[in-house]
């Protein structure tokens, strides 16, 4: 098995970084790549600059490269690795979502324990409703649309970095 680091909010280590052990061998982005990662104990909260070592797999067919002049363009960098949260989370669909509903429109199966549920290309989940609110300018619907859903992923890139995401 090997071992390589990866961003992440279940383990804190001095630097910012995690340890996440990986069975493929993945490459590593440049090492000018940065990101911020937010630490946060009982008493403060730190921001900072660390270097990005990807979990992204060699395999191409594990990404959504038509989408990767789409993520660049919207500032979701690094690029290969939203590239892969998007396959991971919604193998490429703009309109997946993790939930289902009754006639009656009540929630009748959901991935998250906690009954919210995650929209559109990158999964962002309903308790966003706020922001996608100001971002989009409407309801939690709005995420099944490729730019808003968009939008506020780099809403959250900006406001906590990659912790959002698992990228285990």
């Amino acid at each position: 098995m090997k071992l390589i680091y990866a961003l992440g909010t279940a383990i804190t280590v001095t630097l910012g970084l995690i340890l996440v052990p990986v069975h493929a061998s993945a490459p590593t982005l440049p090492a000018s790549t940065t990101v911020l990662v937010t630490t946060t104990t009982s008493t403060t909260t730190s921001t900072t600059i660390a270097p990005v070592v990807s979990v992204v797999p060699d395999d191409i067919r594990q990404r959504c490269p038509d989408l990767e002049p789409t993520l660049r363009e919207y500032g979701l960098r690094p690029v290969a690795v939203f590239s892969h949260i998007a396959w991971r989370e919604s193998r490429c669909q703009v309109t997946a979502i993790n939930a289902r509903w009754n006639s009656a429109g009540d929630i009748i199966w959901t991935l998250n324990r906690d009954g919210s549920y995650d929209s559109g290309l990158l999964q962002i989940n309903s308790s966003w409703k706020s922001v996608t609110r100001r971002i989009c300018g409407g309801d939690i619907s709005m995420l099944m649309t490729l730019d808003c859903n968009l939008r506020v992923a780099k809403y959250l890139l900006d406001n906590g970095g990659l912790g959002h995401w698992s990228l285990g």
